[in-house]
């Protein structure tokens, strides 16, 4: 009986918390669960469930039938500091590794190196909200501090994935999870054979035996040598900081939906867009200077050989491609997301918004995609994929 009251008045306290209210108005709560104490504040919540972001800005679903005690901490949420961030890194990663900070981030990296790292990562944030800004979309700083963590070897990297239960790819030198809300990554590549047999060998051939779709991205050994400028930050470890950096950043500035569904198209497609270095200088230049080399090169290799006809409305319907053919899928992540970014970047960053809020994540089925995509840029679906076959035939 008393398990069951607690339950019940957990639930009522949860479900009388707005999660549409400011940051600022919300609570910082605690919830005691069976196996757990989490503090944070209640960002989403449905029939025996509720989400709650903590003060690190890691994201906790909790079933409330689980709940034991609830209890209001403070009349106001307020995220860690970056001082108390840094000290909980440091505990976390010990003996060997340093923390790094910027204005945005808090960067875990081997000793001597973690200046530079925080230096690339708040440079990626400067173009993403030059790029916005430019375009009458002001971004606020997000509410967390940015947190990345670079290990000093493969080995550790898979092994900290292996404790958190992410499930990758071993062949991947990063990734974003928004559940933790951390990039994680590793700075010796030597071991990292896929992306080295990319740069040095045949694309096509080692793409096709490996379906590997970072190698995409290593068609034009150039490509890589353009990430040098940083000193002690090598090609291809820059551009997978970008490309991680720009989903960490997107989920954080709301182009993204934390809590809710995402287009995998959508999500790629920026973060591949935004790993490029022309990126950097977005106000001035030719289209192509901004492309995205290796993805340029395999998304017409894709138009080339098997890419369907009308293949637009197929391909924003639903993830599958990237199941069935993820280099190809992502070589059209990009080229769709770049083309839209330059020939409809009001609508693209309307569209952006549109797709994150909490009534269309919740509701993604394949047409509701369809339609919200048409909404924003047009219902001739087929139309606009011959106009943007025809751009990428022009671009050079």
């Amino acid at each position: 009986m008393l398990r069951h009251l607690l339950t019940s008045t957990a639930c009522f306290c949860l479900l009388a918390i707005p999660a549409s209210k400011p940051v600022a108005a919300q609570p910082l709560v605690e919830l005691e669960t069976r196996s757990d104490r989490i503090e944070g504040r209640v960002v989403d919540k449905g029939r025996g469930w509720c989400v709650l972001f903590d003060r690190y800005g890691g994201m906790h679903t909790v079933e409330t039938d689980q709940v034991v005690r609830f209890r209001t901490l403070s009349p106001t949420f307020a995220p860690h500091p970056f001082n108390r961030v840094r000290t909980k890194l440091l505990e976390d990663f010990g003996k060997g590794y340093e923390v790094g900070t910027s204005r945005h981030y808090v960067v875990c990296a081997p000793a001597g190196r973690a200046s530079a790292y925080a230096d690339v990562f708040e440079e990626t944030w400067r173009r993403l909200h030059m790029y916005f800004s430019v375009r009458g979309f002001e971004i606020p700083d997000p509410e967390f501090p940015l947190i990345a963590v670079v290990f000093r070897d493969r080995n550790s990297f898979l092994e900290y994935a292996r404790k958190e239960n992410a499930r990758i790819d071993t062949n991947i030198l990063g990734y974003y999870w928004s559940t933790h809300n951390r990039v994680l990554m590793y700075e010796d590549h030597r071991q990292s054979a896929s992306r080295e047999a990319g740069r040095a060998g045949s694309f096509v051939t080692h793409f096709e035996q490996t379906a590997d779709p970072w190698d995409w991205a290593f068609a034009d050994p150039q490509h890589v040598d353009q990430f040098a400028a940083n000193p002690g930050v090598s090609g291809d470890l820059k551009e997978t900081m970008i490309h991680e950096a720009t989903h960490q950043l997107g989920y954080n500035l709301g182009l993204h939906n934390r809590v809710g569904r995402n287009p995998r198209w959508i999500v790629e497609g920026l973060a591949t867009v935004f790993e490029a270095p022309g990126m950097a200088a977005q106000r001035s230049g030719q289209s192509i200077s901004r492309a995205n080399p290796g993805w340029l090169y395999g998304f017409r290799r894709f138009v080339e050989t098997r890419r369907p006809k009308d293949y637009l409305a197929e391909y924003i319907r639903s993830d599958d491609s990237f199941v069935r053919d993820a280099g190809n899928a992502y070589a059209q992540a990009w080229a769709l997301s770049f083309w839209l970014i330059e020939t409809r970047p009001r609508e693209y960053g309307q569209f952006l918004r549109r797709m994150a809020e909490d009534d269309v994540s919740k509701s993604l089925t394949a047409d509701r995609r369809v339609e919200i995509f048409s909404e924003a840029f047009g219902d001739n679906l087929q139309m606009l994929d011959v106009e943007m076959l025809r751009y990428y035939e022009r671009l050079n």
